[in-house]
């Protein structure tokens, strides 16, 4: 048998296991693209839940804060147009009289690495020095 003679039966073994060899090579390539971009995805939603707290709790500050400044100034409005820098963020506040009772609107935001907002209402009544609170809740 002459060296230059290829069988046909190696050449379609050999041709068979590089096929099998790319095949798998893709599939693996594929769920581990799937894994880690399903890890960013994680770790983004991660950092929205994280974020989204802590601009909750920079909004019920800025609650307490209007609070305490109703306690000490029946009159107080709000911050206006200047800002409560609060940790990261900042909230503005809004008090404005209805009937006997004051609503208290609060908008924070934290702004890195991007932006989230919670706002909140507040209805409360004073009386004297008390303040009492009717309604607490967080506007979409």
């Amino acid at each position: 048998m002459n060296k230059n003679n290829i069988d046909s039966k190696t050449l379609t073994g050999g041709f068979a296991a590089l096929i099998s060899i790319l095949v798998v090579s893709a599939v693996a390539l594929a769920i581990s693209m799937s894994i880690s971009l399903l890890g960013i995805g994680e770790a983004r939603s991660s950092l929205d839940f994280k974020k989204g707290q802590e601009t909750l709790k920079i909004a019920e500050s800025c609650v307490e804060e209007a609070l305490l400044r109703l306690k000490n100034d029946p009159s107080y409005t709000g911050t206006g147009a200047n800002a409560l820098i609060v940790g990261d963020g900042e909230c503005s506040i809004s008090v404005s009289p209805s009937g006997a009772d004051k609503i208290i609107d609060v908008a924070a935001q934290v702004s890195e690495p991007s932006i989230y907002i919670k706002r909140l209402s507040v209805t409360v009544r004073t009386l004297g020095n008390s303040i009492n609170i009717l309604n607490f809740s967080q506007i979409p």
